[in-house]
């Protein structure tokens, strides 16, 4: 019994150690892409605290306590503010509202009918698709029934993407690092009298070599994009990166949209295949100038992509 009190002890102070540096390291990440990595993983720090600091407390371990205490204190603080701060307005009918569907369907994903249908369900004003191919392209095409203005770009390998409209829409030119390989969208559109302009991108994921610098070049190029456009504007895509990756936090300060999270959540979109949401990271980004008003915004069920879809609401204002 000693010696499964010690083993355990050993373990947990362990684990303890392990998750104080993967804390801290996140906070490294332009350093290196590992020291990135280390930073997408708050909440499951923060669960790993908490069983640390439980198992410290029951033994009386105090000195280790502290330092389980102070791990997750580290991981909470950079969660919480993700659930305070939703902004409210006094005036409900104050602008137009607008309901937007996002989703990574996964190019591999062969339950094309399954997204089909989850966005006729829920009726949104526009349909964002990424990772869209050929055969996601014929697969799309019954969306063109109810959303008459669309622009379907697919590409192999995951770079394709489409955007469905029930709102007409004006083209805008957009070159990014990749060229017409990995395409993005801007439109502008009339939404109640306000011109709003929208952008759509998927940087890479920066897992293979040289990847992590041609995320990099897209965020800064839809960075530019963003800052030259007058509000009320949009910006929604899987940006391959999570809510603490210092790249992700440079990014919402130079654009200073802001993450339709705030206030809700955070709203873990990815991988899937974890089952359990909470183990999930949020990689998946909805972000809106501040003269905007989030309503709602939430995951949708599954799609049988690797990615949950977005679903948020958004209200824009009357045009001053």
């Amino acid at each position: 019994m000693e010696l499964e009190r010690d083993l355990a002890l050993i373990i947990t102070r362990f684990v303890i150690v392990a998750v104080l540096l993967f804390s801290t390291a996140g906070y490294f990440g332009r350093f290196h892409k590992y020291l990135e990595l280390a930073s997408h993983f708050r909440v499951q720090y923060l669960l790993a605290s908490i069983v640390g600091l439980s198992v410290c407390l029951m033994v009386r371990d105090w000195g280790w306590a502290i330092g389980a205490a102070v791990s997750a204190a580290i991981n909470l603080v950079a969660i919480a503010p993700w659930y305070t701060g939703k902004r409210s307005s006094n005036n409900e009918a104050a602008g137009h509202r607008l309901k937007l569907v996002f989703a990574n369907v996964y190019r591999v994903n062969k339950r094309r009918e399954a997204f089909v249908a989850f966005a006729l369900r829920h009726q949104p004003d526009i349909v964002i698709a990424q990772e869209v191919d050929a055969v996601w392209d014929k697969a799309l095409r019954p969306l063109q029934e109810q959303y008459p203005y669309f622009e379907v770009l697919p590409r192999g390998g995951g770079s394709g993407i489409a955007l469905f409209s029930r709102l007409a829409f004006e083209r805008l030119d957009i070159v990014l690092p990749e060229g017409e390989g990995r395409p993005g969208i801007l439109v502008k559109m009339n939404v109640g009298g306000s011109t709003v302009s929208l952008l759509s991108v998927h940087p890479r994921a920066p897992i293979r070599r040289g990847h992590l610098e041609r995320r990099n070049k897209m965020l800064e190029a839809a960075t530019s994009y963003l800052q030259s456009l007058p509000a009320p504007k949009i910006c929604v895509g899987d940006l391959n990166t999570s809510l603490w990756s210092p790249y992700y936090r440079s990014f919402a300060d130079q654009t200073k949209l802001v993450n339709v999270r705030k206030g809700f959540g955070l709203l873990p979109s990815w991988p899937t295949f974890l089952f359990f949401r909470w183990l999930m990271i949020p990689i998946d980004h909805c972000l809106v100038s501040d003269d905007i008003r989030v309503i709602q915004a939430r995951t949708g069920e599954p799609i049988g992509s690797d990615h949950l879809p977005l679903i948020v609401e958004i209200e824009i204002p009357p045009r001053s």
